[in-house]
């Protein structure tokens, strides 16, 4: 478009990519307190689970006697440390991988690969995050409790599923968005410039 009566063409400095990097670092600092708080929630699980095994079995053989709710709540813990830390294996890159494609990638391509991924993730991420939350309806909805020396209910246990995968979602936004951030810085479009003319 041309201009009107001369008029000198404005530019405008839409910050946009400014906003992208203020909220990747607001998420991952988010994220890494969430992740120190999964982490720490793990090791007292398993810590837990060891010495209440290990308890268990050292009590019954001196003295013939045991409980049996320390014996059967580590594998119902179980499910709490595995989808919860489902997410931070992703986020610090832990989990078992098979890489062959980005070998034939350029640098850009894998971090599409990677945007990919992350993206892939976040929409399975959402859908199990769905499914959990309507298993943790219906079973408080039957009111059904695990046989234990207390009262557990069903829903405690399933009520796992639902966390992890939202917790894996939203570590799942931030990497998508360290890769967008990316591709942009190597694309030469930092800062945005609109001309208006």
């Amino acid at each position: 478009m041309g201009t009107r009566g001369g008029e000198i063409p404005s530019i405008t400095y839409v910050p946009k990519l400014k906003l992208m990097r203020t909220l990747q670092k607001g998420l991952t600092a988010l994220n890494d307190a969430i992740a120190k708080v999964i982490t720490a929630l793990g090791i007292a699980i398993i810590a837990f689970s060891v010495l209440a095994l290990t308890g268990g079995a050292v009590t019954r053989y001196f003295t013939g006697l045991g409980f049996d709710w320390i014996m059967d709540l580590p594998p119902v813990m179980m499910p709490w440390m595995v989808f919860l830390m489902v997410g931070v294996l992703l986020r610090s890159r832990s989990h078992i991988t098979v890489d062959f494609v980005p070998r034939y990638l350029s640098a850009r391509g894998k971090i599409w690969l990677s945007l990919f991924v992350h993206l892939f993730v976040l929409g399975c991420a959402v859908i199990f995050f769905l499914a959990g939350v309507d298993a943790v309806q219906l079973f408080h909805a039957l009111g059904q409790f695990i046989e234990l020396e207390f009262d557990l209910p069903y829903w405690y246990v399933y009520l796992s599923f639902p966390v992890g995968f939202g917790i894996l979602a939203i570590f799942a936004i931030e990497l998508a968005l360290k890769d967008w951030l990316a591709l942009r810085a190597r694309s030469g479009t930092d800062p945005i410039v609109e001309q208006r003319q």
